[in-house]
């Protein structure tokens, strides 16, 4: 079961987020963390975008049938959760997202 958005922005609260003074866009809430950015449009939970951190970019949800050809595709089928908590889990530290730089730095080692 996936959270709603209520628990969502609660859940935000409690990792340190608070609502941004500035809002990036009109369709959208935006949180913020020292230079961290949140934004989730209000009419779906299928896309959000981040900014400021090392993984920062639009996460766009993969639908079957569909391809995505903007932003990083999730696949919420997969993961087994919502957009909501792949967002959340970025935000906490709870998802690690894999970057080919970090795949060839975790696999490095001294001979």
């Amino acid at each position: 079961m996936s959270i709603t958005r209520r628990q969502f922005f609660a859940r935000m609260r409690k990792v340190g987020y608070s609502r941004s003074r500035m809002q990036m866009a009109r369709n959208g809430v935006t949180y913020s963390k020292d230079d961290i950015m949140v934004t989730i449009p209000k009419g779906h939970e299928g896309t959000f975008t981040i900014t400021g951190a090392e993984f920062s970019g639009i996460f766009v949800e993969v639908i079957p049938g569909r391809s995505v050809n903007w932003g990083t595709p999730v696949d919420t089928a997969d993961l087994g959760i919502s957009m909501l908590e792949v967002c959340l889990g970025l935000c906490s530290g709870g998802i690690v997202l894999l970057t080919p730089e970090r795949i060839a730095a975790e696999h490095r080692y001294d001979a």
